[in-house]
């Protein structure tokens, strides 16, 4: 087996054991919240276990794949609080940025990463999402300007079009999704929709997958 095969199945019980973690810490033991979304804990355990196994296989086997495990598990923990509070609680964000940044920059520079552009990428973000909520007015919460920051991190460690396809994800899903939830009614224009879960997944897919757009699309124009 190669290094990032064993990587990968070595990950699974760490991933089962993380989400188990991550749905404790975003319920904090209500049992309103566990009432009302029976069932949902093995479910984040086996999501985060299969994000924990896919992450080798995107990353590498290298100092900077213990940033990314963190950023998997601080992100789950993250998006969970999101959909049940529409909360993003600096209680758990301040610190879990403060860790993956240090785990990123220090795996960054044991490997000549690209550190600084990281740090340019995230602060570009923030900015970005800072300026959309002063222009839409509570159209966004500034629990996601701050999120952005460690998702532009994230993303932009991997290259700048990584950012640009992140930041297109997220809002074309939220969009599309916001849309399909007020067509059929399940929430009205006036129910305020979370939109760090949208975030989340556009980090995620642009870490994955940004590589083979780019490529796709130069190919494409070429």
């Amino acid at each position: 087996m190669t290094p990032v095969a064993i990587a990968a199945v070595a990950l699974v019980p760490v991933g089962l054991a993380v989400g188990v973690i991550a749905e404790g810490v975003a319920t904090n033991r209500s049992f309103d919240v566990i009432r009302r979304h029976p069932g949902r804990t093995p479910l984040v355990a086996i999501l985060t276990a299969a994000l924990f196994a896919g992450t080798p296989t995107v990353i590498g086997v290298d100092w900077t794949l213990p940033a990314y495990l963190w950023f998997v598990g601080l992100t789950m923990t993250l998006t969970l609080t999101d959909i049940d509070t529409k909360l993003i609680p600096n209680r758990i964000l301040f610190p879990g940025t403060a860790v993956g940044l240090v785990l990123l920059v220090g795996g960054g520079i044991a490997e000549g990463g690209p550190v600084v552009r990281a740090i340019a990428g995230g602060a570009l973000y923030f900015v970005l999402l800072f300026v959309l909520a002063l222009i839409a007015r509570g159209g966004f919460g500034f629990g996601d300007v701050k999120l952005a920051f460690l998702l532009g991190l994230f993303a932009t460690y991997q290259s700048w079009d990584t950012l640009v396809v992140a930041i297109f994800a997220a809002f074309l899903l939220g969009g599309v999704v916001s849309l399909v939830l007020v067509l059929t009614k399940i929430r009205s224009r006036k129910d305020a929709i979370p939109f760090g879960p949208y975030l989340v997944v556009g980090a995620y897919f642009a870490i994955a997958w940004a590589g083979t757009i780019a490529e796709w699309y130069l190919g494409g124009t070429a």
